[in-house]
Order: C-alpha cells, then structure tokens, then sequence
C-alpha cells in the first residue's frame, strides 16, 4: 500500500466558485466499489479522460475522483484563458521550428474545439466567448517583446492585430498599456463554471464523486484506491492529479510544483464603471512572462493574476497576505481612476511544470496511466491530453497524438534545496525584469 504524500488543501477563496453562489452538497465516495476505469483528479485532463473513456466504452464503468470541491480545485482556479499558442511570449518558441510550432498550435486548437463542440451541445453555461486575447506592453522594453512575438506569428502565418496605445485606451479602458497584439483564436471562461458544467454534464457510465480525497494506493491488478470514506477496486488507473502527481510515486524529482496567486475585485459600481470606461470584457496577457495578467469581466470585476512560489506541499494559503498586497499595487497602477475599489478574493492554485518542458500523457506502470504536466496551458493542452490518452488506451490514433504520447520524459530536477532556490532566484530575476509591466 502506497501512502499519498502530497494532498491537496483548498481554502473558500477562490473568486470564480464563491460568486457562483452556494453549491449542492457533494456526492462522495462512501463504502467499497468496483469500476471498469478509475480517474484521479477533476481538472481538465481528468474530465476529458474520463469523458472519452465512457464515450468509446458506453458498457464499462467509469470513476472520477475529485480530493475537493468540483471548481475550487486547480482548474477551477487559473485565469480562465483556452489558448491556442504561446501564453507567455518567447520569440524564439515559433522561429526556431516553425513546423513542430505550427502542429503545437494545432493540438491546442484541437482542444479548444473539442471543449467548443462539448459546451455548445451539452449546454453548459460558462461565460463562453471567443474574445481572443491581447498581450499588451507597459514599457519601451514590453513593446520590443511584444515585436518580437509579432515575429514568431509571422513565421508560422498566425493572424493577429496590433492596437496602439490609443487603441488599448479605447478598449481598456486605462492608459497605462502602451501597445497591444490581439490574437483572436482563443477563449475567455469562467473556470470553476466550466469545471461544473464538464462533470455534471458525463455520459451516463460516469460516476463522479467530489470530497474524494485517495489517501492510499495499491498498485497491482486490479489496483485499490482508499479515500477517507470509501475505496474502489480497477484493473485500469489513470493519473490526472497534475500538481500533485508526485505524490503518487511517480516522476519523483522530475517536476516543479508551483503556486501560481490571483485576485478578484468587487463589483463596479454605476459610477466606477463610468469613470472606468472601455469594453467590458477582456483579457490582457503582460508581455514580460513575470508581468500581470488582467481579465476585466461583464459582472463588472476585475481579475489581477502574478507572482508563482515554489511549494513542494502545494501551500496555497501561506503568505496570500503579501500576494495580495502586490496585487492591489499591480491594480492600482493599471487602474489610478478606481482607488476606492477593493479586492475581494484572493487566492493561490497549484500546478505542475517540468525543467524540460515536457510533459506526461502515456503508460507510467502496468494498468496505469497518466496525463498531466501541461505547462501551464491546462484548458487546451490538458483537455486534448485526457482526451488522447484515453483514445491510445482503446488503441486509437491520431496525426496529432504523438506530439503528447511520444515525446521526450520529464528530465530529473537538482535536489532539494537546490532546485527550490533555483525556482525562487528565477521568480526574483523575472519580476525584476519585468518592471513596470508586474
């Protein structure tokens, strides 16, 4: 019996669920089961998984275990993009090989739409819009980036248009942005909605069950999992618990949990929203990595989302203070005309990244498999990640699969503490280049 050693530990301060209002109580997994497939973990590697196991097994069982909240886990928690390439800007990313970045971008896309196609025809109410995104530079060193990732779109005949600062004005609202790239291909969501909507929307073979936390595994066939009320026996296991994938036993030392800080404001008021101005829903992407993402909403809120801490144990309360402090300057900067408005969640989310940037969707032991490492392109990469992984488990293929089934391993980290230095150094380094654009 394989103890778990990294367990999730959520608070009730995620802004995306608390302003969904109060939920149904959960289902949890009590007592013992048997299932043809069991699914750890309900972000959106593991909802795709589980979707596509049921769809191309309609007579075999299938288990989704969620340690938390549907919506207040990991995937509940990000900014809520669905992209379609590069989040944060590397100009080199598409010159150095045009043809591998055109099919990344392809993957990506292919996840975009599945998730299209299941929301549309299931119906599932998430704030879905095809907004697109706009990466926008504060700074004379932004816009230099920022022509630089123009570059790499060119390279692989990607559309996007550029807005000058009188544009960004326009449309933000603020004149702190100096330029602007939109790119029109991806999606703007309400995460924990769209988590919701995934899960109670399962082919009828699917049992979800929430508050599930696995505290034990015995790996064999079939395999036994233990959750603090029940357990569940299956010959078939796949690992989608991203963040906490470590403490499974696998890829040990190979991956780089973060925590990665957002903030949601009030409600505007009339008035605040008439001295405000500009459209009322986007989402800006800094043009320095270290920078701030900006998502201003049709409720009338405003997401800020820095700043990323290296916890081993997925620490997602320990110093919010200090987060949320930096956030309130980061949205005072952008927003000079709204000093009265205050934040009203803060919150952290957990995720997983390797040295290497590869990620995990394949076999990992005999009747186990896993997808998770995306990078932190989750809603897309890790949406077509569940969904390819359970297609290779039925034998199925696709053009795009190996780029996810057949690529290079998660390469192995410098010990401890060396590697949690290495990550903190790296976070200093990149908000002081980032400058006026945090």
């Amino acid at each position: 019996m394989t103890r778990v050693s990294l367990l999730p530990s959520y608070d009730d301060q995620n802004g995306w669920l608390e302003i969904l209002g109060p939920q149904p109580e959960p289902v949890s997994l009590t007592g013992d089961i048997e299932a043809d497939h069991v699914v750890i973990g309900a972000g959106y590697g593991g909802l795709a998984a589980a979707r596509r196991l049921a769809e191309l097994n309609p007579d075999q069982s299938i288990v989704l275990l969620e340690a938390d909240r549907l919506g207040n886990n990991a995937a509940g928690r990000c900014s809520g993009f669905i992209i379609d390439h590069a989040h944060n800007i590397r100009a080199k990313g598409f010159n150095d090989d045009t043809a591998n970045a055109k099919r990344g971008i392809a993957l990506n896309r292919a996840g975009v739409d599945w998730l299209d196609e299941i929301v549309h025809r299931e119906g599932i109410d998430c704030d879905w819009r095809r907004e697109g995104k706009i990466h926008a530079a504060a700074s004379k060193k932004g816009e230099e980036t920022l022509a630089g990732f123009a570059a790499s779109l060119d390279a692989v005949d990607e559309e996007y248009q550029m807005y000058d600062a009188a544009e960004c004005q326009r449309r933000f609202g603020t004149g702190f942005y100096r330029s602007g790239l939109h790119a029109p291909h991806s999606v703007l969501v309400n995460p924990a909605q769209l988590v919701i909507g995934l899960a109670k929307t399962m082919p009828h073979n699917v049992e979800v069950y929430e508050d599930s936390m696995v505290v034990d595994v015995d790996f064999g066939l079939p395999h036994t999992l233990k959750t603090l009320q029940g357990s569940v026996r299956t010959p078939s296991l796949v690992l989608a618990a991203n963040g906490f994938g470590e403490g499974f036993g696998f890829f040990t030392n190979k991956l780089i949990p973060l925590i990665t800080w957002g903030s949601m404001t009030r409600p505007l008021t009339d008035d605040e929203v008439d001295r405000l101005g500009g459209e009322d829903n986007y989402g800006i992407i800094p043009a320095h990595p270290a920078g701030t993402t900006v998502r201003r909403r049709p409720d009338r809120r405003i997401l800020i989302r820095n700043q990323y801490t290296f916890s081993r144990k997925s620490d997602i309360v320990t110093g919010i203070e200090k987060v949320k402090r930096t956030h309130e300057k980061s949205f005072r900067n952008r927003y000079p005309m709204l000093p009265e408005v205050e934040l009203e969640y803060s919150w952290g989310g957990a995720l997983s990244l390797s040295r290497n940037g590869a990620g995990v969707c394949g076999p990992v032991a005999e009747g186990v498999w896993a997808t998770m490492v995306y990078q932190g392109t989750g809603m897309a990469k890790g949406t077509i990640s569940g969904k390819f992984l359970a297609e290779h488990m039925m034998g199925q293929t696709d053009p795009l699969m190996d780029l996810l089934t057949s690529g290079a391993q998660p390469s192995r980290n410098f010990p401890d503490p060396f590697n949690r230095w290495g990550v903190m150094m790296n976070a200093r380094w990149r908000r002081a280049q980032a400058g006026i654009e945090e």
